[in-house]
């Protein structure tokens, strides 16, 4: 799939979904994604997931690092699509600006 010309609406719902398809393919947990206005959330055993992507490595970094972005989330995942295979970070809702791409080996992929 092409996703250069997808709107940051239509790839945040494409984040989403294959963050989703992660989840259910690497744990027991219960999925759910959550349609709000123009976003999507993504529930794993009933906690809310903040989803965040990015299409290039030379994108911003994948934590904003704004409080909003974090609100009321229990764990952020980070879909990476800057390569030919989507990489998936999760880490908790307080991870710093930046720390996803300096420390890839840190962060869970669906384990836990």
């Amino acid at each position: 799939m092409e996703i250069s010309g997808l709107s940051t609406d239509r790839l945040h719902e494409y984040a989403v979904y294959l963050a989703a398809a992660e989840a259910a393919r690497r744990t027991p947990h219960r999925i759910k994604i959550l349609e709000e206005e123009r976003r999507f959330r993504l529930e794993i055993n009933g906690k809310l997931a903040r989803v965040f992507s990015r299409r290039t490595a030379q994108e911003r970094p994948m934590r904003l690092g704004t409080k909003q972005d974090t609100e009321g989330a229990h764990a952020l995942v980070f879909v990476d699509l800057s390569s030919d295979v989507p990489a998936f970070y999760v880490t908790p809702s307080a991870v710093e600006r930046g720390e996803v791409e300096q420390h890839h080996d840190r962060w869970d992929r669906f384990d836990t």
